[in-house]
């Protein structure tokens, strides 16, 4: 990856077009406290807040096909601070038809792009009412 290319992929949407977006691609979560269940998480402030540091659960998610991983970029305060943000996620998301994502393993810093790096899953499959009517804000 190169700073052109990042550039590219963090040009790619609008902030209107990746709130709309982030209203059907939505984070989830595995814990081990929970028996190592997959669970919807809320979605905090999109574009500001990390959604890993203190995560709140919605339910448990249903059956999700993973469609891919795929190597995401991701803003920070420190180079020690891994702080990835749903709209990153969202941003960078090539599978039009995923509904869910989930980030498994991150907090590389490369210093080269100035960005951390993560290795995002996305999946698709049937997101519940409660989780599409909780609300997005940016």
């Amino acid at each position: 990856m190169t700073k052109e290319e990042l550039a590219v992929i963090e040009s790619r949407m609008t902030r209107e077009e990746i709130m709309d977006r982030a209203r059907t691609l939505r984070p989830v979560g595995e814990f081990r406290k929970k028996g190592g269940m997959r669970y919807w998480l809320k979605a905090p402030k999109i574009g500001t807040v990390a959604y890993l540091w203190k995560p709140e659960v919605l339910q448990v998610a249903g059956y999700l096909m993973e469609l891919g991983r795929v190597t995401t970029y991701h803003r920070f305060g420190h180079p020690a601070l891994f702080k990835p943000s749903v709209d990153e996620c969202v941003a960078q998301c090539p599978y039009p038809e995923a509904t869910a994502f989930m980030i498994i393993d991150g907090g590389d810093y490369n210093g080269e792009l100035n960005r951390h790096t993560a290795t995002t899953v996305y999946f698709t499959g049937d997101i519940p009412p409660s989780v599409l009517n909780s609300p997005i804000e940016w």
